[in-house]
Formats: C-alpha cells, sequence, structure tokens
C-alpha cells in the first residue's frame, strides 16, 4: 500500500488522494489535447477534435484499419466512432475501403490530406515539450515509470 496511516484516517486519506490523481490525470488529458488543437488551428488545420486527432495518430502508424478496432481503441462505442468516422471522412481525412479479409465490413484508411496533417506535429510536441521545462530529467523519468505503472493496473 502506499502510505502507512492510522487504519480510522487511512482510508479516507487514500480515497482523497487516489480521486485527486484521477481526477488531475483526466483534467491534464484535455488540457493536452485542448493544447493540441489550439496549436493545430495555428498552423492553419481547423476542425479537428480530440478523437479526430487520436484516430489520426492512430492511422499515422499504419494507415488502415477497421472501425471495430478503432472503437475499442478509443474506449468508444462503434456507434460514437461511426460519427467520428463520418466527420472525418467528410472533411476529407479518411476514406472508407473494402476489407479484403471481411467482405461485410470497411477499413478506415488515411488520405493525403489526413496524411499532410502529420507536418504539424513535431513544433507541436515541442511546444509539449515546454510544459515540462521546470521538470529535472529525473522527475520526468520517475513520473513516466508511475503512469506506466498505473497504466498497467488499469490494465489494457
Amino acid at each position: 500500500m502506499l502510505i502507512e496511516l492510522s487504519k480510522k484516517n487511512s482510508d479516507k486519506s487514500l480515497l482523497d488522494l487516489t480521486r485527486n490523481i484521477s481526477n488531475l490525470i483526466i483534467k491534464l488529458g484535455k488540457q493536452f489535447e485542448q493544447q493540441d488543437s489550439i496549436l493545430f488551428r495555428f498552423h492553419g488545420v481547423q476542425g479537428i477534435t480530440p478523437p479526430q486527432l487520436f484516430i489520426l495518430r492512430v492511422l499515422w502508424m499504419e494507415d488502415k484499419w477497421p472501425l471495430k478496432y478503432l472503437a475499442s481503441l478509443a474506449k468508444v462505442s462503434r456507434a460514437t466512432m461511426t460519427g467520428i468516422v463520418d466527420t472525418m471522412e467528410k472533411n476529407g481525412f479518411i476514406i472508407r475501403v473494402p476489407n479484403p479479409k471481411d467482405d461485410r465490413s470497411k477499413l478506415v484508411k488515411i488520405t493525403d490530406k489526413g496524411n499532410e496533417v502529420k507536418q504539424y506535429k513535431p513544433p507541436i510536441d515541442l511546444n509539449t515539450i515546454d510544459f515540462f521545462k521546470d521538470f529535472k530529467s529525473e522527475e520526468l523519468e520517475n513520473l513516466n515509470l508511475l503512469l506506466e505503472k498505473l497504466s498497467s493496473s488499469l490494465g489494457t
């Protein structure tokens, strides 16, 4: 367990601490997403929402994926993912193509326009580095290890 406190107060303190950590992680995630959106707009890329950016990031690594897989990665329903993909397709970032392994399904494929957005990611990532400028290298390594440990305990 984290810290041994008096039994009476330890459960409440631990609960409060874990709630606070959870809330901070959620808040930080939203703040990073907002910063990415702002910086993409600064570079002239309009209308990319955080969920759409998540899909683009996945497709930058591998350019075709089944919608079902993308929904599972994003931890959203297929219906929600369909809405995201519909909008992205309408905006020209992705297209749906036949799945050669399954005639009943389509693959989501990135377009040239979707790949063009990737060129703005390195300057945006450099801006993200600035958020950590007040941290020592050792602190960042410890933070990374702790977050990886938390991620593992939550499962995939």
